[in-house]
């Protein structure tokens, strides 16, 4: 018997096949309880939760940890972040014009659409532009404002605002997170409430889960054996934590254009706002 596992539910961005983890079988999400369970994905090997519905076909749903970041109605917390690292810039840089979200008119003759920074200003009359987000960002968005704010000469900088502390545990950051930690050579930029001007770098590290061994016959006769060895997650890492850096010590630069084998995460040639720090992670 073959088995699709790339197959998606037509409403869902989640499987319909996955394997249980006490028999590495495969199983299909109609004809799975929360008794056959847990489960993970043969291709992320993630762990899986099956959904029976009523209005949908039923399906896996991934059980990740996600990053605790601000949600999209969560607007006192997010206005929050942006008060009080632009206070702290227009302070530290008083001729530096900070200012949130100050309108920059589109310029058709140019073709450069209109941008509202979250935060804005200059340093050293570099002119710098702060987005702070929350759990909607998605690639398209950010890729318009890189290319609208590196048509400009504005170096921009990602930063992800948290309700709490990340934790040291393995988590599943979204695609956005992913992107941004690929923008900044490695690292993604975090904030909590307090930290000011502060952020803490954060490099994704890959992480491993034991596949057990398993021995079971197929309908056909055929005897099937997988497992008894480790497999690294596909989009599951562990935090790597750099030292906490002020935004005062970033510096601007021009960042290469860079194309993975997924083209559609590709990067641009853009300006970006990074740290100095010393890589703190190993390559492997």
């Amino acid at each position: 018997m073959s088995y699709n596992y790339n197959e998606y539910d037509r409403y869902e961005t989640t499987k319909i096949w996955a394997k249980i983890t006490a028999t590495n079988k495969p199983i299909h999400a109609n004809d799975a309880t929360k008794k056959d369970g847990p489960f993970y994905c043969p291709d992320s090997f993630e762990e899986l939760i099956v959904r029976k519905c009523v209005d949908k076909r039923d399906h896996f749903a991934f059980k990740g940890k996600l990053s605790p970041i601000y949600k999209s109605h969560e607007t006192k917390l997010h206005d929050k972040c942006k008060e009080e690292i632009c206070t702290i810039l227009q302070n530290e840089f008083p001729y530096g014009n900070w200012a949130v979200e100050r309108l920059i008119p589109e310029n058709k003759e140019k073709g450069l659409n209109k941008l509202t920074p979250d935060i804005s200003g200059r340093i050293n009359n570099k002119p710098i532009a702060i987005e702070i987000q929350n759990s909607t960002l998605t690639l398209d968005k950010i890729l318009k404002r890189v290319d609208g704010y590196s048509k400009r000469g504005v170096s921009i900088l990602w930063i992800v605002p948290l309700k709490e502390e990340l934790g040291d545990e393995i988590f599943r950051p979204r695609l956005f997170e992913r992107y941004l930690h690929s923008v900044y050579y490695g690292k993604i930029y975090y904030w909590l409430s307090g930290y000011g001007t502060e952020v803490i770098p954060v490099h994704f590290d890959r992480a491993d889960r034991w596949i057990e061994e398993s021995h079971w016959f197929e309908a056909d006769g055929t005897e099937r054996t997988e497992g008894g060895y480790n497999k690294t997650y596909k989009t599951i890492f562990k935090p790597n934590y750099g030292q906490k850096v002020d935004l005062k010590n970033f510096e601007c630069f021009k960042r290469d254009k860079f194309i993975p084998e997924n083209e559609s995460k590709s990067i641009p040639e853009c300006w970006i706002f990074k740290d100095r720090l010393k890589r703190w992670w190993n390559d492997e």
